[in-house]
């Protein structure tokens, strides 16, 4: 016999409706079609929303949340069969590849059933229905209604990884913005804690997500590690692969169903060889690094299966990208007498990682360069030969490449050129987006980018940053919010440009003395010295010829106090966006200090 669990809302009679111009729905629905109708959600009588299995509950439970939370004591869950004239189920629905992916929704108002049906293949797509449906509500009085409307809804990528480091506090408010903004997955930074061990204070955060995720159920969550972070790992040691297997195991059983290892950025590298292990027994073990990274992650995924445990794995290569940790720019190494050392390690860990890592396993790629600013076709055809005819998953740093002189996005729309077909030439339908997502100064760009992941086609920055920043922080600021962004940028920018005009005098210097020791020597030690003198040139245009040292204090100062004006005129009208917004202000350094 089907149990049913009946969310139950208390209305009151009220008549007429009208939209509120503050409701902003982001990301917009991919089909939204309003029809003939109001539905007054308003007799005595209580609605019924019916949930008949654990994922439809939670589900329940999260629009019972936002409807208290927005409107205030209307909901209360019963289990009583109460009989009423309209009834809202939420309903798990096979998956049909019409759907695209199984986060596909769709709200229908049915007038002859007096039935609003909330339906998806997925708990996380009933989620987004929820939160799409709850959004769509609006009051007058102590009267709740909504129009009729038909939506039709999913996002064009399917996995949307969004880095953050969550507190013990934070765990709650940062899955609800996660959810309310439609992000897929929540990951938890690597270097949190070492691969090898969990401290008290994580655990207590991870049994925060764990009492959400019972609760809700969505969003989805990862854990990442970086196994050669302050200590190595030893691969051949079977004591070191318990340790990281048991890290894994708690994670998991704290409702965390994603796994990125990362063995990017901190281990040994020699020009010629590539990335070393460290330990002498793994080098006597393994052929090279990556084929003990192979190995490992091939003794994961066999160990998930043994012990039916579902994580969807995750493997950042060393070499992730062909601007290279150490080697820089691998292109200027074509056609000089150090090309093959510095690619023949490079082809034969990727080689070896696409032939011989289990297929279940996503690999990470940035795209040619560290942040990319444009991946085409051809560049996803190159790295997927790399590995052996295995398709890339991206590793997105676009938020931290918008501005000069700071990485932070700071109040910016995510803006990239990809193919519009991107998500269904990558591997896994998805992108990895790192940045800090549940840090003041990277908020606004986090939502804007899930709003290009959902639907890029669509996707117009402009529109996207003015309704997020109305998310985030109030219709009634956007504008002053967007002029405090420009004038931060720009007092960052200003001290910038003028710390790098002085320093490239002083590259200069030494690229001088490089010319007179190389300029008898062959063409390509000529030709590295001209590469440097391109540099040079090239940071020097960058930026203007400074002012006297009193103008530019007098310019800083200025910026300093229109800042600090347009904070304050914040602050009367909005005193919580006001003290959000300090938080990101920029310490000044002793502007008499710089050259």
């Amino acid at each position: 016999m089907k149990k049913y669990t009946l969310l139950v809302i208390i209305f009151f009679v009220c008549s007429s409706i009208s939209f509120p111009q503050q409701i902003v729905l982001q990301p917009m629905p991919k089909k939204l079609v309003m029809l003939e109708g109001i539905v007054s959600l308003s007799s005595c009588k209580p609605i019924e929303i019916y949930s008949t299995n654990e994922e439809e509950n939670k589900a329940a439970n999260y629009l019972s949340y936002l409807i208290d939370s927005k409107y205030g004591k209307n909901v209360k869950i019963i289990s009583d069969d109460l009989i009423n004239q309209w009834k809202i189920k939420l309903k798990l629905i096979p998956y049909i590849k019409e759907m695209f992916n199984d986060q596909f929704y769709k709200i229908e108002f049915n007038q002859d059933d007096k039935r609003i049906e909330i339906s998806s293949a997925s708990q996380i797509g009933l989620l987004y229905g929820v939160v799409t449906f709850s959004e769509l509500l609006t009051r007058e009085g102590s009267c709740i209604k909504s129009k009729v409307y038909y939506v039709e809804d999913y996002p064009s990528y399917q996995r949307r990884m969004f880095v953050t480091i969550p507190t013990i506090e934070s765990v709650s408010s940062l899955f609800d913005t996660a959810l309310k903004n439609k992000f897929e997955t929540i990951v938890i930074a690597s270097r949190q804690h070492p691969w090898y061990e969990i401290p008290a204070n994580y655990l207590a955060i991870l049994s925060e997500v764990k009492k959400w995720k019972d609760k809700y159920g969505g969003p989805k969550v990862m854990q990442s590690h970086n196994i050669y972070d302050g200590r190595d790992i030893v691969i051949s040691d079977e004591s070191d692969v318990e340790l990281l297997k048991s890290v894994i195991k708690t994670y998991y059983n704290h409702k965390v169903e994603k796994l990125m290892i990362l063995s990017d950025d901190t281990p040994p590298f020699e020009f010629g060889e590539g990335y070393v292990l460290t330990d002498d027994h793994d080098k006597e073990t393994f052929d090279h690094f990556e084929a003990a990274n192979t190995f490992l992650m091939n003794e994961l995924v066999n160990w998930f299966d043994k012990e039916n445990m579902e994580i969807e794995t995750y493997y950042v290569p060393a070499f992730y990208t062909y601007e290279e940790m150490h080697q820089g720019d691998m292109s200027l190494f074509i056609d000089t007498p150090w090309e093959q050392a510095a690619f023949d390690p490079f082809y034969r860990d990727l080689k070896y990682i696409g032939e011989n890592i289990n297929e279940e396993v996503y690999l990470i790629w940035c795209g040619p360069y560290v942040r990319s600013r444009k991946i085409t076709e051809q560049d996803l055809t190159s790295w997927t030969m790399n590995l052996s005819g295995r398709a890339p998953f991206l590793w997105d740093n676009t938020i931290y490449s918008h501005h000069p002189f700071t990485s932070t996005p700071l109040l910016t729309a995510w803006n990239n050129n990809l193919p519009n077909n991107f998500h269904e030439l990558t591997a896994g339908n998805g992108m990895f987006i790192n940045g800090n997502a549940n840090s003041e100064s990277t908020i606004v760009s986090a939502i804007t980018t899930n709003d290009y992941l959902w639907n890029p086609v669509n996707y117009n920055p402009d529109k996207s940053l003015e309704d997020a920043i109305k998310r985030e922080y109030g219709s009634d600021v956007v504008e002053l919010v967007v002029q405090f962004k420009e004038i931060e940028l720009g007092l960052r920018k200003k001290i910038g440009e003028r710390k790098l005009w002085f320093e490239v005098d002083s590259l200069w210097k030494k690229i001088r003395d490089i010319r007179f020791i190389t300029e008898k020597n062959p063409f390509y030690y000529h030709l590295n010295y001209t590469r440097l003198k391109t540099l040079k040139l090239q940071l020097k245009a960058s930026v203007p010829e400074p002012k006297s040292k009193k103008e530019f204090i007098e310019e800083c100062e200025n910026l300093i106090q229109e800042r600090e004006d347009i904070l304050q005129k914040i602050k009367v009208i909005n005193q919580k966006t006001f003290d959000r917004l300090v938080k990101v202000v920029e310490p000044m350094p002793d502007l008499n200090l710089i050259q």
